[in-house]
């Protein structure tokens, strides 16, 4: 086992949408069993094609991430979009990016008079570390240091510094196949992206414990940090700049702003169930979905089938959310999970019925087995997320406890 494996197997890699040809008929959108797909390739498509909209620099600091050692993989770091207000800055998904932490093996050395070059592979790309050898201070003259050991007959300090020393530049030489972590700042040298390196050490991990634990929160970070768009707060925002923004704005944030208006619309009027073209004709809404798209210096008005697209992408987001879900054959209709009492009791009767069994009656139910007893009795698609909402407001309304992590059980 090694962790190229390890990374391989669980690194979602990224392609380049195929080149769409747009529906000719609107309504064929709405009927055709494959709409997904198209939508999916066309919105791909067209987000490739924007650019990306940077912060202003003076609300950089706003950004955790900003101020942290993002841990990317090495092929986002080579990807990564100079800013264009300060050289040296970089972005990844509208979130400012100054110094990166990684973690990776050692593929190539190379040692010149200050500094060691190592290169860096974590499964995903190759990049450059610069990482300086230690400044050994010159020796004083050897009359002070004849006075030094006069007084003292232990080691004198200068000789202690010198062995530290040299036991540092003995930890920074390191050889091909090492583990290495570097934590520092991105560089262009001579057209090239490297890392000049403020803190790294080789890692000793035979049992690869390390770079598994490390394999799993970069997971998360991706999912929960990196990969969710930078939102400045309402209270920092210039109202004549915010007036501007509704007129500029990238098609990422336009589906997340016209997903959570729809979250909004759901729960105002309490909707059990709808299509989405239901949705298309609440004008409100549908001004959202108008707003102009920015590409380069220019802004791009939305046509008929490109506003159904953004709907399609807003409601997918609420899918994935489990605000939403679709049940049975017709995949057109949507229903709202806090709506559907017919749900929540059975996953609430579902839960008493077998803590009463003796298999569960001390631990209580483990989510798979209620997910599985749902599944079986409700609906054969239902996905975890929507389970795990209904759980969540189950739990708050005290009708289930949860007795230790993903079991629960009811009185």
């Amino acid at each position: 086992m090694h962790l190229k494996t390890c990374f391989n197997s669980t690194r979602l890699k990224k392609t380049q949408a195929a080149h769409w040809e747009p529906c000719k008929d609107f309504k064929s959108l709405i009927h055709n069993q494959d709409t997904s797909l198209i939508l999916t390739k066309q919105t791909t498509d067209l987000q490739s094609h924007l650019k990306i909209r940077e912060i202003p620099s003076l609300l950089w600091g706003l950004d955790p991430v900003f101020l942290a050692f993002a841990k990317l993989y090495i092929k986002d770091i080579l990807e990564l979009k100079e800013s264009y207000q300060v050289p040296g800055i970089f972005f990844y998904k509208e979130h400012p990016i100054k110094q990166v932490d990684i973690l990776g093996t050692i593929v190539s050395v190379r040692e010149k008079d200050n500094f060691y070059s190592y290169g860096v592979d974590d499964s995903t790309g190759v990049i450059s570390c610069t990482c300086w050898k230690s400044t050994v201070p010159t020796s004083e003259p050897r009359s002070e240091v004849r006075v030094h050991q006069s007084t003292s007959g232990a080691k004198g300090l200068d000789d202690l510094m010198q062995e530290l020393y040299r036991e540092e530049e003995q930890k920074a030489r390191m050889e091909l196949g090492d583990v290495i972590r570097v934590r520092g700042y991105i560089k262009v040298f001579r057209g090239q992206r490297e890392i000049v390196a403020s803190m790294f050490y080789k890692v000793d991990d035979p049992m690869l414990h390390v770079q598994i634990a490390r394999m799993f929160d970069v997971l998360y970070l991706y999912r929960n940090v990196y990969d969710k768009p930078f939102k400045i707060p309402e209270h920092m925002k210039d109202p004549s700049q915010e007036a501007n923004d509704h007129k500029f704005v990238t098609l990422s944030s336009l589906i997340s702003l016209l997903s959570e208006k729809i979250k909004v619309f759901l729960v105002e009027n309490k909707i059990q169930n709808f299509y989405q073209r239901e949705l298309e004709g609440v004008s409100s809404l549908l001004a959202i979905a108008k707003t102009p798209i920015a590409e380069g210096d220019s802004n791009i008005t939305c046509n008929i089938k490109e506003i159904h697209n953004i709907f399609k992408e807003a409601i997918h987001l609420l899918l994935k959310e489990g605000i939403i879900f679709q049940k049975g054959q017709n995949r057109d209709v949507y229903q709202v999970t806090d709506q559907d009492k017919e749900l929540y009791k059975l996953t609430l009767t579902a839960i008493q019925e077998d803590c009463k069994r003796q298999k569960h009656a001390e631990k209580g139910c483990h989510f798979l087995h209620i997910l599985r007893c749902v599944r079986q009795s409700y609906d054969p698609n239902i996905a975890d997320t929507i389970l795990k909402r209904v759980i969540g407001a189950l739990e708050n309304n005290s009708d289930i406890v949860s007795t230790m992590e993903n079991y629960y059980t009811a009185f």
